[in-house]
């Protein structure tokens, strides 16, 4: 009986597992394509210091990291957006990305706010924004992107 029960217990838990899986893979949500983006961002981590985001680009579904995945990152500064606050990263070897900046300012009659636009060949290219906390100096944003493209 209790050989039974454990049995049981452990079909459940791996139910559950798995469908927590699959949900912590769903693709990103996107936007409309911002006004401020200008395609081409240098190659660089860091444009300045003060706020340091981090995450790891995966693949929809089965959760696997995305290698080599580009995210394009761009945020205003105290005088707007400006090219000195852009820049490229390419994800590592496990779909880790690392991009140093100053803490965005507010823009438009927005919250501060970091845009990121991340492709990588065989899935849809996606866009979206972070928006950190004030007073916080890092921040983790996960990116899930979708197959297609």
């Amino acid at each position: 009986m209790k050989k039974a029960i454990l049995i049981v217990s452990c079909l459940i838990l791996g139910v559950f597992s798995a469908a927590y899986a699959v949900a912590a893979c769903n693709a990103t949500r996107g936007e409309l394509l911002d006004a401020s983006y200008k395609p081409e961002a240098p190659m660089r981590s860091s444009v300045g210091t003060g706020y340091v985001l981090t995450g790891t680009v995966r693949a929809s579904g089965d959760c696997l990291p995305i290698p080599g995945a580009t995210v394009e990152l761009w945020l205003a500064g105290p005088s707007g957006y400006s090219q000195a606050l852009t820049g490229t990263v390419v994800a590592g070897k496990k779909g880790e990305y690392r991009f140093s900046s100053p803490f965005p300012s507010a823009s438009t009659g927005r919250p501060p706010h970091i845009h990121m636009r991340v492709a990588a060949d065989g899935f849809l290219p996606i866009q979206t924004e972070v928006f950190p906390r004030q007073g916080t100096a890092t921040g983790v944003f996960d990116i899930v992107l979708e197959p297609g493209g």
